[in-house]
């Protein structure tokens, strides 16, 4: 039985990560975090969901968890929660995924240290489907030659508080990467009069509106030609059934940095 302190407990995804830990035969969930000014904070897990286990209830400090009371931490809370936990994994040597989005490149650095002393799994987006497209894009990206441009169209739900999304930046991040240019290539957005696309030049753009779950698009376009290569979600139980493979693929790793191809052993050539 892996024991499962998840972190971000009363947000969209916290929540049902920790649902789905509940219901699993092989996973025991022993505590929820959230922040201490969350209205949440001192309820029973019982009294936000049908079927929780009265005895446990909302936390406000990952202090209040011993070592030795949890095998993985899972957060998807905010930036400066998932470097605590990186930091607690660091010191107790136990299992982290961070699906927490919007890192910045300094966080990401702390993270992979902390990597050096814990299994890590930073997973912007734990859904099977999107870690496909992932691998999808690498593998169109570094086939396909410069004279075709890559755009990404990222669509969520109005409350959604980053943007780009996470999972947008990550297929940024790889299109360059297979491309061999740096994130100097990368333009968010694009208006005004000096919005000539650049040679080379990946563009990013965000759509925010009503209750949309998670659209993304990747397109590759030359003068005579289109490829388009999509994903959609319809439920947040596809990234929560992502998010528990993680939970069970972390639990007992050596320490490193992994990502969400290592947990479902994704490969592209």
């Amino acid at each position: 039985m892996i024991r499962v302190l998840v972190s971000g407990i009363c947000g969209r995804m916290g929540g049902m990560v920790a649902q789905q830990i509940a219901a699993s035969s092989d996973l025991r969930l022993v505590g929820g975090l959230e922040m201490p000014t969350h209205e949440n904070v001192g309820r029973h897990l019982c009294e936000l969901w049908p079927g929780a286990d009265p005895g446990l209830a909302v936390s406000p400090r990952l202090d209040e968890f011993e070592r030795d009371s949890y095998d993985v931490l899972a957060d998807f809370s905010i930036a400066a929660q998932a470097m605590a936990c990186a930091e607690r994994a660091s010191a107790d040597g136990l299992g982290l995924i961070i699906g927490t989005t919007g890192l910045t490149e300094y966080e990401m650095t702390a993270i992979q240290a902390a990597s050096k002393n814990a299994p890590i799994v930073v997973a912007p987006n734990t859904s099977l489907g999107i870690n496909m497209l992932f691998g999808l894009v690498r593998s169109a990206a570094e086939r396909l030659g410069e004279s075709f441009d890559i755009e990404i169209v990222e669509a969520h739900h109005s409350a959604k508080k980053d943007a780009p999304s996470g999972t947008a930046a990550k297929l940024a991040e790889i299109a360059a990467d297979a491309r061999g240019v740096g994130p100097e290539m990368v333009r968010v957005g694009r208006s005004g009069l000096e919005a000539v696309r650049r040679p080379g030049e990946i563009g990013v753009h965000a759509v925010r509106a009503g209750g949309i779950t998670g659209r993304h698009s990747v397109l590759l376009v030359s003068q005579v030609e289109e490829i388009a290569l999509s994903h959609v979600a319809f439920s947040r139980e596809a990234f929560a059934r992502g998010a528990v493979h993680a939970v069970r693929f972390v639990h007992g790793k050596p320490p490193g940095l992994y990502d969400m191809m290592d947990v479902l052993n994704l490969q592209f050539r």
